[in-house]
């Protein structure tokens, strides 16, 4: 089992999000997205590896990896014995915006 650690600008990002989303939507889609994206970054403490190597920044010199919750993506590393969430990136965004 791994520690999950969240930058300061995911969980900006995340935040964002969610408040977006609440006052759009409402109260009720926010936390379904909220929740849904807990739940898939609380997967990560026993499955690090699950998400897919992110490809737009194979030149970084850690490897990235991503988990898309509906139109998320949340962008990862795998340190030892830790997962640091990176970004909470909205997939209508230009992709050279991740980094």
């Amino acid at each position: 089992m791994v520690e999950v650690i969240w930058t300061k600008l995911a969980t900006g990002q995340l935040e964002r999000a969610v408040k977006y989303i609440q006052e759009e939507q409402g109260t009720f889609y926010a936390n379904l997205v909220l929740n849904k994206i807990l739940d898939r970054v609380i997967g990560l403490e026993t499955h690090p590896k699950i998400g897919q190597v992110e490809p737009l920044l194979k030149h970084k010199k850690s490897k990235y990896r991503y988990l898309v919750v509906w139109s998320y993506k949340i962008i990862y590393r795998v340190g030892t014995g830790k997962v640091v969430i990176s970004r909470v990136f909205h997939t209508s965004k230009k992709p050279s915006k991740i980094f």
